[in-house]
């Protein structure tokens, strides 16, 4: 069971989300805050698997709040649940898995629960998302290694977020092909796109800079319009 933790600064609005998941047997809450700093204080303790968590708060912004937590040692899933859409740029670059907009929709709730059990089952199946081979890599004259969750190119250690790193792995072994953003999409996030890629467009985003910051090797994520994504390297 996911243990899920709520941090609005609204009483109904704890109250309705509590009430939306509480015929889901795959959820418990463990934790209800009004106020976030004092969530903040309380999740290394209560170690949630999912937070809940509004944007528009008065004591903390809740995009605020997502950096102040990115550190914690554990895996914490964070779903954004607010009234306005242009948030949403901002909360996929702190690493949010999903943003519901209110009022909320049990169905896409559900379908939200539905998608990080798969994705927490399948992590602990594989015991980390980043271990999927520690060998070294040579791919048609690109070399790259991954030891302790991070990508080696060189001597240049890349800290990748897991979806970096699941779209880095699966560009760097097809150089030069051109992938779709539905398609990427669907092959990380295990669904199809419902037309808010965003959230790939951040994680390429972030993935360039990090790539670009490597001295002395080449390798870059191209944007082919009207097509796709490519990896491309130059030796």
């Amino acid at each position: 069971m996911l243990k899920a933790i709520i941090v609005d600064d609204e009483i109904l609005a704890i109250n309705l989300l509590e009430a939306t998941l509480h015929d889901n047997s795959a959820v418990t809450i463990i934790g209800k805050f009004l106020n976030p700093l004092e969530a903040i204080a309380n999740i290394p303790t209560l170690k949630p698997d999912i937070l809940f968590l509004d944007i528009d708060m008065a004591e903390l912004n809740g995009i605020e709040f997502a950096s102040k937590i990115a550190d914690f040692p554990f895996l914490m899933d964070i779903v954004f649940v607010t009234a306005y859409e242009h948030y949403a740029i901002e909360a996929f670059n702190v690493q949010a898995v999903d943003y519901i907009l209110k009022p909320i929709e049990k169905e896409r709730l559900m379908k939200t629960i539905k998608r990080i059990s798969l994705r927490r089952k399948q992590f602990h199946e594989k015991a980390d998302a980043h271990h999927i081979d520690e060998d070294a890599r040579i791919i048609e004259g690109f070399q790259f290694h991954v030891h302790s969750g991070r990508v080696y190119i060189g001597n240049k250690a890349l800290a990748l977020s897991t979806k970096e790193f699941q779209i880095f792995f699966f560009l760097a072994q097809r150089p030069g092909q051109i992938f779709p953003p539905s398609v990427l999409y669907k092959l990380i996030w295990a669904e199809e796109s419902i037309g808010h890629t965003q959230a790939l467009k951040v994680h390429i985003s972030n993935l360039r800079k990090k790539l670009e910051s490597i001295d002395g090797h080449k390798a870059k994520i191209m944007t082919v319009r009207g097509s796709g994504y490519q990896f491309l390297f130059e030796p």
